[in-house]
């Protein structure tokens, strides 16, 4: 259940880092050629249009599968939008340091210990049950007793 909810986690900052919505004018829009905008009325409505172009005064577009056509008195502002590069790689270093972070954790700082045992095998409780292995006691000083 973790892994799903972290790599929906994950994917939704994700798609909100890479993009942001960037108000134009019509002909900037225009120079822009996006697929998509969001047209806000002066009546405060907002409707998603595709293959926006224009023609004269007027924005032509899809709304829906309908053709539309709004003249531009009736736009109060235009909305693409467009890569945010910043948020993007801020997005890759957070992540990065998120993994070396994590990797830290998990394979620890400290040294790492061999036990030997001259009796067999560690883990040979059975012939040695005196090893620091079965006792949780490490050998003293100068070697096992």
């Amino acid at each position: 259940m973790r892994p799903i909810i972290c790599t929906l986690l994950l994917t939704t900052l994700a798609s909100a880092a890479c993009t942001r919505m960037q108000a134009v004018t019509l002909d900037q829009m225009t120079l822009l050629g996006p697929e998509k905008i969001w047209v806000t009325e002066h009546d405060q409505s907002v409707v998603l249009m595709y293959e926006p172009k224009i023609v004269r005064d007027t924005l032509t577009g899809y709304v829906g599968r309908y053709g539309e056509k709004m003249p531009s008195a009736r736009v109060k502002e235009v909305r693409v939008q467009s890569k945010a590069h910043t948020r993007t790689a801020l997005l890759v270093a957070g992540l990065a340091v998120g993994l070396a972070g994590f990797l830290v954790v998990v394979g620890g700082t400290g040294k790492s210990a061999v036990i030997v045992s001259i009796a067999g095998p560690p883990g040979d409780c059975e012939q040695d049950p005196d090893q620091a292995i079965c006792t949780g006691v490490p050998d003293p000083p100068g070697g096992p007793r």
